[in-house]
């Protein structure tokens, strides 16, 4: 059986930390059709939330753009970091935009901040700006060992909309990373702008991993991108396109992916306009898919997906919303669980929310600990209180 990489191999160790629980009232809706009206009713979960990284006068960003990666409890997260700017839209100075990474060796009660080009994060991109310094990507000259104990990777765009697409791989836990390596994908009659891929893959064995891209298009004036799948089997050398998932021209991305069997694949994304979160399945290992019911309700440009298997069993689905209309309890991390293998889904839970948080929220990783307990990453502001900066954030609890 594969294995995700925000959930790869851990080690037990007893913790003497002390743990803090905030109880947070949430309440339980629809997760399609909610409510103004429903009753708020106590579900409430025991939770602790932690700034990862905040700064006066910076804007620190979307966590699912990057990966997260854990090994028993400690973490490892990406993130963009900026100078902030007053202005409408996501309030930061692009240009002044470099890649970070969180490191928690804890279980995400506290963290370090490591800078991704010390780390070997060489490769200039549209979100971190190296000038000069930036290294162009080259062919990788060995297949990587996925099964090694400490190893990560991660796929970097160029841009949003033509790529190209790059990708490191780490064998201590992302302290270093080699690469960038050309991602080089034959995707046969359809002639894409490029490769815009964030970091979602299944471990499948030492030499083979089935991957998710997210792959930019155009047609005179209309962009578009979507979802397409992708194989190696021998240590990354090559790739080789599977499949599709989704209907063409429709604006799709952001996937999260999970193995629940040999030959069985669930795969989650996003899409924009109109904000929908779609699910899938295939029963070939990937070759097709049978779209199922819609996971949950996101809004506005929607929310990635960060999902994942819990230790009972269930999967449990993270996300944001990012309108107060949608629902009762707002704007927020939400949290829903699977116990049929992703074909249906509780009501959403309120992970983060009722404190101050405009629309710029979410884009969340999710890692389980070796207890059980989730620990969710995303970024998060309390605008509307009167703290404008966006900064990193993790709420640790116990699934319920």
């Amino acid at each position: 059986m594969g294995k995700k990489l925000n959930n790869m191999r851990t080690s037990k160790r007893k913790s003497t930390l002390g743990t803090l629980f905030i109880f947070i009232i949430v309440c339980s809706v629809n997760c399609c059709k909610p409510s103004k009206d429903m009753k708020k009713i106590d579900v409430s979960e025991n939770g602790m939330n932690v700034k990862v990284f905040y700064e006066k006068d910076k804007y620190a960003g979307w966590p699912a753009n990057w990966g997260a990666w854990n090994w028993g409890d400690e973490i490892l997260v990406g993130f963009t970091l900026a100078d902030h700017l007053d202005k409408s839209g996501h309030t930061y100075d692009q240009k002044s935009s470099f890649a970070k990474f969180a490191r928690s060796l804890d279980g995400g009660r506290s963290w370090s901040i490591e800078d991704a080009y010390e780390n070997g994060i060489v490769g200039a991109t549209f979100e971190h700006n190296l000038g000069d310094r930036s290294k162009e990507s080259t062919k990788i000259p060995n297949g990587m060992d996925f099964l090694n104990p400490e190893f990560a990777l991660t796929f970097r765009m160029g841009t949003e909309r033509d790529g190209p697409t790059s990708f490191y791989y780490s064998y201590n836990k992302g302290k270093s990373w080699d690469g960038p390596y050309n991602l080089m994908v034959d995707f046969g009659e359809r002639k894409p702008l490029g490769i815009v891929s964030r970091t979602d893959y299944i471990i499948d064995s030492s030499t083979e991993m089935t991957a998710f891209l997210t792959v930019g298009f155009q047609e005179g004036e209309m962009k578009w991108r979507e979802v397409a799948c992708m194989r190696t089997i021998d240590g990354g050398i090559t790739w080789n396109h599977l499949s599709w998932i989704g209907e063409e021209r429709v604006n799709s991305g952001n996937p999260a992916s999970i193995r629940l069997g040999p030959s069985r694949i669930l795969a989650i994304t996003r899409t924009t306009k109109p904000p929908r979160m779609l699910s899938f399945v295939s029963e070939d290992n990937g070759n097709t898919w049978i779209q199922l019911a819609d996971p949950v309700k996101v809004d506005k440009n929607g929310n990635p997906p960060a999902l994942l298997r819990l230790k009972d069993g269930r999967l449990s689905l993270a996300y944001g919303i990012r309108e107060s209309e949608t629902m009762p309890n707002g704007i927020g991390i939400y949290i829903s669980y699977s116990s049929d293998e992703g074909k249906t889904w509780s009501d959403p839970k309120l992970v983060r929310g009722g404190d101050g948080a405009n629309w710029d929220i979410g884009y969340p990783r999710t890692v389980l600990l070796p207890d059980g307990k989730v620990v969710a990453m995303y970024y998060y502001n309390h605008a509307n209180k009167g703290d404008k900066y966006r900064y990193i954030a993790a709420t640790l609890f116990e699934p319920k």
